[in-house]
């Protein structure tokens, strides 16, 4: 009861203080995002697939983008991959990712800001998904990705970006397999 009387005591005092948010400065609505960066292609297949990583995006509204993401490996076969060609001379039947070419939909699921070091980084984390192909030294194969990421406001005009992808590839290889990797991918960018 005690607590009741002091709330309603209170409450009056707290309705009367002036409560100051700072507006949206990350605004994503109706703008393009162009952006340049690094990643590697984690699989399981024997093959080292660092890449360079260059993507497009049209907000069509502040929550949702089309997208298209574009990305060169520069495979080689592994020290376990070549390895086992050394000592047996069999190859593995895993291709080796040349390219990767996807396009899809972008969705904002929350508006955040933290307080770093004296200023506001404003960011966005977001999910979706993407459909394309992966070309490999042997074939071009169906491709889908689903990814979850932040991107960050660095400066006017200018931000970054961070996607943690999954990638799966439909191959022909001794027979069809669904080849799944992680593909974390980095960069930086700006918006018009």
């Amino acid at each position: 009861m005690r607590a009741l009387l002091l709330a309603i005591l209170i409450a009056p005092a707290a309705l009367g203080q002036q409560i100051r948010v700072e507006p949206r400065l990350f605004e994503k609505d109706h703008h393009y995002f162009l952006s340049g960066g690094l990643t590697w292609l984690e699989r399981g297949d024997y093959y080292n697939s660092p890449g360079a990583v260059f993507s497009g995006a049209y907000y069509l509204r502040e929550t949702d983008a089309l997208e298209i993401r574009a990305v060169i490996f520069a495979s080689w076969l592994g020290s376990s991959g070549q390895q086992v060609v050394n000592s047996t001379g069999l190859v593995p039947d895993s291709q080796r990712p040349v390219s990767l070419l996807a396009a899809g939909w972008r969705h904002s699921l929350a508006y955040g800001k933290v307080a770093l070091a004296g200023s506001i980084l404003h960011f966005d984390v977001q999910g979706g998904g993407d459909l394309g192909t992966l070309l490999t030294d042997r074939a071009l194969t169906p491709a889908a990705c689903g990814f979850f990421g932040v991107v960050a406001r660095l400066g006017n005009h200018f931000y970054g970006q961070l996607d943690l992808a999954l990638v799966g590839s439909l191959e022909q290889r001794s027979s069809s397999v669904f080849a799944v990797g992680f593909l974390p991918l980095l960069t930086l960018g700006g918006w018009l």
